[in-house]
C-alpha cells in the first residue's frame, strides 16, 4: 500500500502544470537571468491596484510571447463606486517595441472572465509602448515600463467589468498563482494562467471621475488597420 501512495505522489510531481523556471507552457527550461527592480512610478492616483497585491511587485517568474501568451490581460471590476479615468499602466517586461496593440483596455468586459472579441487588436483602446528592457531574454523581467495614458480619457464606468493588459514582445512578469486570474493569448484563445499555477504581473493607476472620452470610432478605424 506504502508503495502505491508513494508512486501516486511521484505522478502528481512529475504531472503538475506548474512550472517554476519556464517561459513556456510546454515545460521548455529557460536559464535564469533576472533584470533589475525598477524605480516605482512617482504618479499620485486615486486607485491604484497590481495583480500580485502589492505595487512594484518584483515577479519572481515569467512568460514568453511565443510560449505563455502574446498578450497578458487581467480582468477586474471597477466597485469603487465613482468612474474611473485610467492615467497609467506599469508592466514588468521586456523586448522590442510592440504593435499599436501594445498596451489594451476593454471598457466594459461584461462579468469575470476574458472578452469574447478576440485577441489584443479587438480591444475599445490601445496603443503602442517601447519597454525599458529591450532584452528579450531577461527571465524573470523586473524592469516595469510605466505607460501615461492620462490623454486618452480611459473612462472605466462604475460598476463595469473591464479588461487591461499588454502586448508581451519577449518575456513578461509573473509570480505563482496567488487567487487572481490573469490570462495570455495562446493557441488563439485566453488561456487562463490558473491551471498552470501563474498569475501575470498587471498594475494600473486612476483617478476618481472622468473627463469627456475619445470617441471609440477612432480606436476602430485603427484597429482596422491591423487585421
Amino acid at each position: 500500500m506504502k508503495a502505491i501512495l508513494v508512486f501516486l505522489a511521484l505522478a502528481v510531481l512529475v504531472t503538475s502544470p506548474v512550472l517554476a523556471f519556464t517561459a513556456s507552457k510546454d515545460g521548455s527550461p529557460v536559464q535564469l537571468n533576472p533584470g533589475p527592480p525598477s524605480t516605482p512610478s512617482p504618479v499620485r492616483s486615486d486607485f491604484e491596484y497590481n495583480t500580485c497585491g502589492s505595487m512594484d511587485c518584483v515577479p519572481t517568474t515569467g512568460g514568453s510571447a511565443t510560449g505563455w501568451g502574446e498578450w497578458f490581460i487581467t480582468t477586474l471590476q471597477n466597485n469603487t463606486g465613482s468612474d474611473l479615468w485610467i492615467k497609467e499602466f506599469g508592466f514588468p517586461c521586456c523586448g522590442p517595441q510592440t504593435s499599436a496593440c501594445g498596451w489594451i483596455v476593454w471598457d466594459n468586459t461584461g462579468g469575470n472572465w476574458a472578452p469574447n472579441t478576440g485577441d489584443g487588436c479587438t480591444a475599445d483602446f490601445m496603443g503602442m509602448f517601447t519597454p525599458v528592457d529591450p532584452n528579450p531574454t531577461t527571465f524573470p523581467p523586473t524592469t516595469y515600463t510605466y505607460i501615461d495614458v492620462t490623454a486618452q480619457n480611459i473612462c472605466i464606468p462604475a460598476g463595469n467589468w473591464w479588461t487591461f493588459g499588454y502586448d508581451v514582445t519577449g518575456n513578461g512578469g509573473q509570480i505563482s498563482y496567488n487567487g487572481v486570474t490573469t490570462y495570455g493569448w495562446y493557441g488563439g484563445t485566453w488561456d487562463p494562467d490558473q491551471p498552470w499555477g501563474r498569475t501575470a504581473v498587471l498594475q494600473v493607476k486612476a483617478d476618481f471621475g472622468c473627463s469627456t472620452p475619445i470617441e471609440k470610432s477612432l480606436w476602430g478605424t485603427i484597429k482596422s488597420l491591423f487585421r
